[in-house]
């Protein structure tokens, strides 16, 4: 992954944590030799405001999103680094996602403000549309918190996208030497698991996949730790990170159609919002990185 990435994208807003947000977005690009643009949609006029009271409406509106952006700008020159700024208008995750389409982003990042233990169950309307409709991998970085490759989580199901995040894991632990931790949750709804024999094929496959992955981890040099438990997805990979110390947590994810956004609560929504560490969402099935070395 490292010094393959063109294009950075980080979305900013009046509630994000900017400065930290775009630190942090400035440290990734900076070691991955990639360029950085900063991006703030404001809202348009929609008429539901009284132009009586209020002068220059569309100018108003646009100010808070212009100091973000300016916030970013002025930040990035006091590190001496680069960044492009972008204003648009309209709904914010379609706007960040055609962006993202546009330019050929390789990946979204995006600051979560801190918030309360109840807030944290779901996530923003913007985070869960970007996510739902990226066509690029996400990168959620929770206010305050660092974007270190230490020791990286990835969580494994079989799927076709949980799958390229372990190969994407197993890339950044190529180029930063990160220790990979493999979980995987065996989730069997109580009818099915009474079942004779369904618990226990379940528990093979899940050992016989984490087996295939630690090996070629092992063949990659890098250092690879599994785990197999049963219960609830998200509870358990939170729990997970929280207790072995995790600096990132990796999960696969898929394209869902705009009917689809509708209805929050996955695992990778409700990991995200929990989650007191950076978290990626690997949208972009590839053909390349860690493939190329076995």
């Amino acid at each position: 992954m490292a010094g393959s990435v063109s294009t950075v994208l980080v979305a900013i807003d009046p509630v994000s944590p900017v400065k930290s947000s775009v630190r942090e977005a400035l440290r990734l690009t900076s070691s991955m030799g990639a360029e950085l643009t900063a991006l703030s949609v404001a809202p348009r006029y929609e008429g539901d405001l009284n132009r009586l009271t209020l002068k220059n409406t569309d100018t108003q509106l646009r100010q808070p999103f212009q100091k973000c952006l300016q916030e970013a700008s002025d930040f990035a020159t006091s590190c001496s680094m680069p960044i492009k700024t972008v204003l648009r208008h309209g709904d914010p995750a379609d706007e960040i996602v055609n962006w993202a389409e546009k330019t050929g982003a390789e990946f979204i990042i995006i600051g979560s403000p801190k918030r309360s233990n109840m807030e944290r169950v779901f996530l923003s309307r913007t985070t869960a549309g970007i996510i739902s409709l990226s066509p690029c991998d996400v990168l959620i970085i929770p206010e305050d918190s660092i974007i270190d490759f230490s020791r990286i989580l990835v969580c494994i199901n079989g799927s076709k996208h949980s799958m390229e995040a372990a190969q994407r894991a197993l890339d950044l632990a190529m180029s930063y030497g990160s220790t990979v931790h493999m979980l995987t949750v065996v989730d069997i709804p109580l009818d099915k698991s009474l079942r004779y024999g369904v618990l226990k094929e379940a528990r093979r496959k899940a050992l016989t996949t984490l087996q295939n992955l630690a090996e070629q981890g092992r063949k990659l040099e890098v250092n690879v730790v599994t785990e197999l438990r049963e219960g609830t997805p998200y509870k358990n990979i939170v729990t997970y990170a929280e207790k072995n110390d995790i600096q990132l947590t990796i999960l696969g994810s898929y394209s869902r159609t705009a009917l689809e956004r509708m209805f929050f609560g996955s695992i990778v929504e409700r990991v995200t919002a929990l989650s007191t560490c950076p978290t990626l969402i690997v949208k972009k099935l590839g053909s390349g990185g860690v493939r190329n070395f076995i």
